[in-house]
């Protein structure tokens, strides 16, 4: 071997430095892409709107999250990684992933213990509605005699009812806060308009309208045809509340400015729920319009016949001297009862529907 081979060693390896596309890198790159992701995953999803599922709104949650803490395992593989490559290209990436990641992940947590809250507020009020519900179909059956019909009209229930949609206005938010108040109005016109039939019912039974034996002055027929007119009034309101239930709901979202998808939905769901309730209602109404009217004809008949007729209060019997006057008593009298047996028929089958 030659000396100056000894004076001139062979070069050494060249030591490559990082390229910047170490895995380290690419960790800390993909830290800071992580969060972008899930943002712009969660926009999609709210771009659809209502048109997603829940389970479709669940998935999305769910891929977001993936997202946020692998953001955050990427971070600290790319911090793992400075020993080895150097902070640079790593360093800063890593630590703003991390910040960033760890500030969306609390946002998700405090974002889904509040959720999981509402949700359990949904469902206890929706428990709480059933089981109110549940009472007025029990206290309707409790009340309902074969003979006489419904005996009685639960107002503690509906007031409960009220309370109910009242207070989920206040706890709720958004679309379901605004539904629960236009319910709980509903139920408010409901509960003030079967007040005032009940009142009149009353009035009809202590003005004993049709009392042959404590008739004895002429005068006293305005007095009792003026209650009559009062209960078919009354009446008349709870048909027309219930004939147009859909319509003052519709209304109420309306003005508080409710999606018309929304309305839409709340309106089906009613329908479902009522719509065989409020068939039966409206055919309860009727029979007490023709009981109304039929008393009306009869205490017509007893004025415009004033001292043409007698009342045997031992047999219970009227006669008229004008056979057509005899004939057209008797004719409203059978219309009263008939009417009377349909709604108790009638209010049978309102208080044995299912749930």
């Amino acid at each position: 071997m030659k000396l100056y081979e000894f004076m001139n060693p062979p070069p050494l390896l060249a030591i490559s430095k990082p390229s910047g596309k170490t895995f380290a890198h690419q960790a800390a790159t993909a830290s800071l892409l992580a969060p972008l992701l899930a943002i712009l995953v969660s926009a999609a999803s709210q771009a659809a709107g209502s048109q997603a599922s829940r389970i479709a709104a669940v998935t999305v949650g769910f891929v977001s999250l993936l997202f946020i803490v692998a953001g955050l395992v990427m971070g600290i593989v790319g911090l793992c990684g400075i020993k080895q490559n150097g902070p640079r290209g790593i360093l800063g990436k890593s630590v703003a992933g991390l910040l960033i990641n760890g500030l969306l992940l609390t946002f998700f947590t405090v974002g889904l213990v509040a959720g999981v809250g509402r949700s359990f507020q949904f469902r206890q009020f929706t428990e709480d509605l059933t089981n109110t519900v549940a009472d007025m179909q029990t206290g309707a059956k409790q009340s309902y005699d074969s003979k006489n019909g419904i005996t009685n009209v639960d107002f503690k229930s509906m007031q409960r009812l009220q309370n109910q949609f009242a207070d989920a206005a206040q706890t709720m938010s958004g679309d379901d806060a605004l539904i629960s108040k236009a319910m709980a109005r509903y139920v408010a016109r409901m509960q003030d308009q079967m007040k005032k039939y009940e009142d009149a019912v009353t009035e009809v039974r202590t003005a004993k309208v049709l009392d042959l034996a404590s008739l004895s002055d002429r005068e006293q027929i305005s007095t009792r045809r003026e209650v009559v007119q009062n209960f078919i009034a009354a009446n008349d309101e709870v048909k027309v509340m219930i004939t147009n239930s859909e319509d003052f709901i519709r209304a109420d979202l309306t003005d508080m400015n409710v999606s018309s998808e929304k309305i839409d939905q709340v309106i089906a769901g009613f329908d479902v729920k009522f719509a065989q309730r409020s068939v039966l209602d409206l055919q309860i109404r009727a029979c007490d319009d023709r009981m109304g009217q039929g008393m009306l004809a009869m205490l017509d008949l007893l004025e415009t016949n004033w001292g043409k007729w007698n009342y045997d209060p031992a047999k219970n019997v009227i006669n008229f001297e004008d056979p057509y006057a005899q004939r057209s008593y008797r004719l409203s009298l059978n219309e009263i009862k008939n009417a009377g047996m349909e709604q108790v028929k009638e209010q049978g089958e309102l208080v044995n529907l299912p749930q």
